[in-house]
């Protein structure tokens, strides 16, 4: 029969080296739980609700894309960054149809999915995936949330959808060429289209977005 140990006759270094070698694996499960529950507390603490859910697809700098660059519009509507803060998602990449990988038809999968779910409130994109979404009516009318003066300003840029081989006679979209705001944060290098999709949740700030880049 293994002799027991006298605990109270060890040294502290000998006393700790016997906590470790028998509850090594309650004291890693107990740290363990302590930070995961630390982390959920802090998740829940300091979480705040985005604003605007942002898409770019095919953004110049990809997933290293930023989102500081709505601070100026943050800061032109009086938007505390911290309480209201923006979501950017901008690193999906599409090649035209012809140079397709396997990558594009991946991303197009992820992308169908974000928008599927909801929650997303505005678009930017500069090729046929942003045209295919107009066409399936995934934009709101701009007529209706844009002044008669915006719309006159932008009026040989706007998209209007084809839906089911007919013309829609609502603008849904805005092709952007030389937008000072897109180019000074770097988001796109040539033209791009924008349009505010339509199960929006957050469509005061959408509108109030859309007037702050299209006034630029």
């Amino acid at each position: 029969m293994e002799k027991k140990t006298d605990f109270k006759s060890l040294t502290t270094k000998a006393k700790i080296g016997y906590i470790w070698d028998y509850y090594r694996f309650h004291i890693l499960g107990t740290v363990l739980a302590v930070v995961i529950l630390f982390s959920v507390i802090h998740h829940f603490v300091s979480y705040r609700e985005p604003l605007l859910n942002v898409i770019m697809t095919n953004a110049a700098s990809g997933q290293y894309t930023s989102a500081d660059g709505f601070d100026s519009f943050l800061d032109a509507y009086g938007y505390n960054k911290k309480e209201h803060p923006i979501s950017l998602s901008a690193s999906l990449t599409f090649e035209e149809r012809d140079t397709a990988t396997m990558d594009t038809y991946t991303n197009y999968e992820v992308l169908g999915t974000m928008m599927a779910a909801g929650g997303q409130d505005l678009f930017f994109g500069n090729n046929y995936v942003f045209l295919e979404y107009a066409d399936q009516g995934a934009f709101l009318d701009l007529s209706t949330v844009l002044s008669p003066e915006l719309l006159e300003k932008y009026q040989d840029h706007l998209i209007y959808p084809t839906i089911d081989g007919t013309a829609a006679s609502y603008p849904c979209a805005v092709e952007l060429t030389g937008n000072q705001w897109l180019q000074n944060n770097g988001y796109y290098e040539g033209s791009c289209y924008f349009g505010i999709i339509r199960n929006t949740e957050h469509l005061d700030a959408c509108v109030q977005f859309a007037n702050f880049l299209l006034e630029q």
